[in-house]
Order: structure tokens, then C-alpha cells, then sequence
């Protein structure tokens, strides 16, 4: 998927960690003091992953699918956020997910990201809760079949 400034794509992990892990370091641990033993879980073989870069190269964002359809790690570097790579990102991680067969996604919202996840359907649901110091709201999407299935 391209748009302006940027393209999202799918990448396994293996050949991608260097760029993934500079996206999160610098969002999660950096800017937001996540500690750096909670942002490695251990699930990121498993998982389906989406870039952005930028047409220069830059990755700017990052995020995952796990096979269970909890989606997480949605980072954008600060400059690029507001210019559509998170939300080309979730439909990128979201085709994945009906390509797999889900029926839902499910996410671990920072409470101030979940008007984002609202707006692309995305239900809150339970209380909020503290995860790595932050506020969080559970969200699920209920998926239509991936066209052709």
C-alpha cells in the first residue's frame, strides 16, 4: 500500500527487528519510559508484521498481529504521526487478520489512542487499566470475511 510520503508493507521479523526495534525503542521506551524488558515479549517470531518507510527509506512506523488477533506495538515516530501511516498500517495489520480466517481483533489501547481505534470501529470495552505505567482500554472489532471467502 502507498500514500503520501510513505509505504506500508508486511515483513517478517527476522529481516526487519533492526528497523522495528528502532521505531519502538524510540516511541515506547524513549518517549514514553516503557522499560525495555516490558516492550520485548518474546511473541514477535509468531507474529505478522507491517512497516512504514518513507520514500527515502526511513521506517516511521510499526505494528503486529499475533496469531490469537491481538494487534499491538502500533508506533509512529513524531514527525509522522497525523499523516495516515498508523491508520494504513491498522488496514494493512486488519487484511491480514481476515486473510487468517479471524473473526475479531483485540488491543491493548493507550487511553489517549482510543479515539483513533473508535473511529476505525473499534469497540472499548471493560475498564480502564494501568499497563507499563500507562492507562489502556481494552477495544475489539468484530471482522467481516475477507472477500472471496
Amino acid at each position: 500500500m502507498t500514500t503520501t510520503g510513505f509505504t506500508v508493507r508486511r515483513v517478517r521479523f527476522d529481516e526487519a527487528h533492526a528497523d522495528i526495534a528502532a521505531v519502538r525503542e524510540a516511541v515506547f521506551v524513549a518517549e514514553q519510559g516503557v522499560p525495555l524488558a516490558l516492550e520485548w515479549d518474546g511473541r514477535d517470531h509468531e507474529a505478522v508484521h507491517v512497516i512504514a518507510v518513507t520514500s527515502g527509506g526511513e521506517v516511521v512506523g510499526t505494528g503486529r498481529l499475533l496469531p490469537d488477533g491481538r494487534l499491538g506495538r502500533m508506533a509512529v515516530l513524531a514527525p509522522w504521526r497525523g499523516r495516515g501511516a498508523g491508520s494504513a498500517m491498522l488496514d494493512a495489520l486488519l487484511a491480514a487478520a481476515r486473510e487468517r480466517g479471524l473473526e475479531q481483533v483485540t488491543l491493548s489501547a493507550q487511553a489517549a489512542a482510543v479515539p483513533f481505534y473508535a473511529r476505525r470501529g473499534f469497540t472499548a470495552e471493560g475498564p480502564v487499566y494501568e499497563e507499563a505505567g500507562i492507562p489502556h482500554r481494552r477495544m475489539v472489532l468484530r471482522l467481516a470475511p475477507a472477500a472471496g471467502t
